[in-house]
């Protein structure tokens, strides 16, 4: 028969084997619990619009972070995306001529405002498609958008691709005007962007 003192022994051992399950349980599941941190990608931006004697266009290299999370899942992302980020450096923007950038720098007023900014607050997916919504902040006006993205998975990343239709006086833009009120541009510009970003 068993002495008491290894009874004891036996029992006590028992007890530290199941506290060290339930803790390494109460690990696993606080880990699957935190969300994976933003990735930040490159995205390829471009505004164009048109004006009294032509149109134009300007591109510029921006960011998209991206935070997976307990969401909607949608193409590429399983978890879903918790939170998204979309970044534009005024000041990257290049034009096919100087003159035409200076005119834009100083319509976004780049000396005080150095980023155009998209901050995601919801979205529904269907098929391959993202509705999105959020907030565009430029200048130091915040507004409302909604816009179309697409998503488009390919090995462990997703390109993501979208287009906004927007007039620039409702964030307080000033369409610029050059060669004595010759050359108007009109205030309904294009935003589009493609970028490949990693979930």
């Amino acid at each position: 028969m068993r002495s008491a003192k290894a009874k004891v022994a036996g029992v006590s051992a028992r007890w530290k084997c199941a506290r060290l399950l339930i803790g390494a349980a109460v690990s696993l599941n606080f880990v699957q619990a935190v969300p994976s941190a933003a990735q930040a990608s490159a995205v390829e931006f471009s505004v164009s619009g048109t004006s009294t004697i032509r149109g134009w266009t300007c591109t510029v290299q921006g960011a998209a972070e991206v935070t997976p999370g307990a969401a909607t899942p949608a193409p590429g992302f399983d978890a879903g995306v918790q939170a998204a980020t979309l970044t534009v450096p005024v000041n990257g923007f290049d034009c096919p001529e100087e003159e035409m950038r200076e005119h834009l720098l100083e319509a976004m007023r780049a000396d005080e405002f150095e980023n155009i900014t998209f901050r995601l607050e919801g979205y529904e997916v269907s098929g391959r498609q993202a509705q999105a919504t959020g907030s565009l902040t430029i200048l130091d006006a915040t507004e409302p958008v909604t816009f179309p993205v697409s998503l488009s998975p390919s090995g462990g990343s997703v390109t993501i691709a979208g287009e906004l239709r927007l007039d620039m006086t409702t964030y307080g833009v000033e369409p610029p005007v050059v060669m004595l009120g010759l050359l108007r541009v009109r205030p309904q510009i294009t935003i589009q962007f493609e970028g490949l970003v990693s979930p």
